[in-house]
């Protein structure tokens, strides 16, 4: 299927820090200042289908996605009755995204060959029960992100450059959605934006498969060591005021995103709170009207 989405979106990795209340509050902020899409990362504490649940029953526009669940936290039986349901309950507002990490190595599989399988797996419980649910594949290398060409609605991608959004989409050809998540500080000057940053980015820092993609991307082994260099942070979070971030934006638009995701980096507070509402509507115009 080809997927419409809003060109603009958030990308909201507060939820793991808030209790039931608070992530129905948090979210109708959202939705009522005017933001239409959210990600949703499975991280470290909630687990992703249910908290696509939680987000879906309290809003009632607000479209959901996965962004991602991890495939080896469940069966592909279990993940695929999970996004049919959550699909058929909440029509055109549901988007089932799933990604893996290099952990699956300890299984003595590869990525892609997991992830293939189980796609295969989620394809066969989505016929018996005789539906589809839009998808798209976290993506990094060259196999999972041809994979996603062959077997999803697009891809998403988190922690990158604009120079990876262009061979992403060189990749995946003109058509295909690409979202990419973008860190981002507003309102700090650069020195404390990346104070802000460093503390969301030491964990992403301990993780082989993030290293590996960060290499690749042509950081260096000292710019890698924790908490970070200056060089890595200035090129994976953008920060300053509202029109650099909007800049920041701007390049990943330019180097062939469908979608920029923005992820803001800092905890929640009332100025992160008063934050995302400017975001909303400098989103809808700024944004939309680039691409």
């Amino acid at each position: 299927m080809t997927l419409s989405l809003p060109s603009a979106a958030l990308s909201i990795a507060e939820l793991d820090g808030l209790d039931h209340e608070e992530v129905v509050r948090f979210v109708r902020v959202l939705e009522e200042s005017g933001h239409r899409m959210v990600w949703i990362p499975e991280v470290a504490g909630r687990e992703a289908f249910t908290t696509a649940a939680l987000v879906l029953g309290s809003t009632r526009r607000l479209i959901v996605g996965n962004g991602v669940a991890r495939a080896l936290e469940r069966v592909p039986k279990s993940a695929a009755s999970a996004a049919h349901d959550l699909a058929a309950g909440y029509p055109g507002r549901y988007v089932l995204g799933l990604g893996v990490s290099g952990a699956v190595r300890e299984r003595g599989i590869g990525p892609l060959p997991f992830l293939r399988d189980y796609l295969d797996g989620i394809d066969a419980t989505l016929a018996r029960r005789g539906g589809t649910v839009p998808r798209v594949l976290g993506a990094y290398s060259a196999g999972i992100t041809r994979l996603a060409a062959e077997r999803a609605d697009g891809l998403i991608t988190f922690l990158v450059t604009p120079e990876h959004t262009r061979w992403a989409r060189e990749t995946i050809g003109p058509d295909l959605f690409l979202s990419v998540v973008q860190w981002a500080v507003v309102g700090r000057d650069r020195a404390a934006a990346r104070d802000v940053a460093r503390a969301r980015l030491a964990y992403y820092l301990t993780l082989p498969h993030q290293i590996a993609k960060l290499t690749r991307l042509g950081f260096t082994e000292a710019d890698l060591a924790p908490p970070g260099s200056d060089r890595l942070v200035d090129a994976l979070v953008a920060c300053g005021t509202p029109e650099q971030v909007r800049e920041a934006l701007r390049r990943q638009y330019d180097a062939g995103a469908t979608q920029v995701a923005v992820s803001l980096v800092g905890p929640l507070d009332e100025a992160k709170l008063d934050a995302y509402r400017a975001l909303a509507a400098d989103h809808r115009t700024a944004m939309e009207r680039t691409h």
